[in-house]
């Protein structure tokens, strides 16, 4: 029997999946607090009038909300330090973030720094966020990120142009609501970019050198339902059974990375995402079977594991891995997300620049194959 060694597992410490949760919000957010800072995206919530239901359930448990929208879509720490203020201006102790993993990343980063003066931009460096926070409810209305159950939020600094992922105890929400029924309206476009940012979450943290026991359990079940009904979310984005496993599946990837840790795709879709403007699950669309290739050397067994796990057969390990990346090129290509960097005016001369990030990375660094400047140049190269 192989050696264990140790891993840590961690998560929200209360998780309500299934159709129609979002009704259970008031009652768990009435034993958090009094007074709630409601962080939110865009106006699909007010268009679809769920906001002012909710904002009604709240205030007949006796919960006061403040909503603070507008969180972009990639979210900076000045919007977080924003947020912080609109908490401590409205008195709250609590906060509920709703929405995609945009959303979702600011209001735990805004919950976690609730106690503390510092500038956000404080912790873009590694620098773990250790101060007191606020309990955070996270709710979140795509499949994607798993975001509601991770010790991690992705910000920009505008200033700086870096996009990092920061770490703490603190963003890890006391409630996660996973209600699969929020994710029925999302048009296919965003479907296919969140489902496969799930996709991605998932193999990555399963071949993570910080992948253990309990992560590949969950990796290999989020694998299986991801696998199996994003292409039927996309076509038909009414299909509750189709939404419902890329809810759970994307709430099992989260899961999986958050204690598993992801890998070079990670690494290099920050820096992309910062400097061409893609959104973060089409660009980890794009890199993926670039990295898979280099991957093969050092995951080719657990590649072979997951084609399996969907239904591919072939004759050994090698072949496989490269069956499952072409399989994984087919989806993308089915649901419109087989793209190239240059789409989106990529220049080769920028890619020296982003190295000593992508590097820096600690996904990258939990990356099953070690990977040079010069790994990382040729990839960036492939994806062109």
């Amino acid at each position: 029997m192989q050696h264990i060694g140790t891993f840590t597992f961690r998560s929200a410490s209360q998780v309500v999946f299934g159709s129609g949760t979002i009704a259970t919000l008031p009652s768990h957010a009435a034993k958090l607090g009094k007074r709630a800072l409601l962080v939110m995206g865009g106006e699909s919530l007010k268009r679809s009038g769920r906001l002012d239901s909710i904002l009604q359930g709240l205030a007949e448990k006796g919960v006061e909300a403040t909503v603070f929208a507008g969180v972009e879509g990639d979210p900076t720490v000045q919007t977080v330090d924003r947020g912080r203020e609109a908490y401590r201006s409205a008195g709250c102790d609590l906060v509920i973030a709703i929405g995609g993993g945009s959303s979702l990343d600011a209001g735990k980063a805004i919950g976690a720094m609730a106690g503390s003066d510092e500038p956000m931009s404080a912790y873009l460096g590694g620098r773990e966020i250790t101060c007191p926070g606020a309990p955070i409810v996270a709710i979140p209305t795509t499949s994607g990120t798993g975001a509601e159950v991770t010790p991690v939020s992705v910000l920009s600094d505008r200033e700086t142009r870096a996009k990092v992922g920061v770490r703490g105890e603190g963003l890890i929400p006391r409630i996660a609501i996973v209600d699969p029924e929020l994710t029925l309206g999302l048009p296919p476009e965003p479907t296919a970019h969140s489902g496969l940012d799930a996709l991605v979450q998932a193999l990555e943290s399963y071949v993570s050198i910080g992948a253990n026991p309990v992560s590949d359990h969950l990796a290999e079940e989020a694998l299986v339902r991801i696998a199996g009904s994003l292409q039927a979310a996309y076509n038909d984005g009414s299909d509750l059974g189709a939404r419902e496993d890329m809810a759970l599946g994307s709430l099992l990837a989260g899961l999986a990375l958050g204690s598993a840790r992801l890998g070079l795709v990670h690494g290099l879709a920050h820096p992309l995402g910062e400097a061409y403007h893609i959104p973060h699950g089409l660009t980890c669309a794009m890199m993926m079977p670039h990295v898979m290739e280099y991957n093969i050397p050092a995951a080719a067994a657990k590649y072979a594991r997951t084609a399996r796990l969907i239904g591919i057969e072939e004759p050994t390990d090698q072949a496989h891995a490269e069956a499952l990346v072409g399989w994984f090129r087919a989806l993308s290509a089915n649901i419109g997300a087989q793209r190239s960097l240059g789409e989106f005016g990529a220049q080769e001369a920028d890619f020296e620049g982003m190295v000593p990030a992508i590097l820096a990375s600690g996904s990258t660094k939990h990356n099953p194959r070690k990977v040079t400047a010069e790994d990382a140049l040729c990839i960036l190269r492939a994806a062109m």
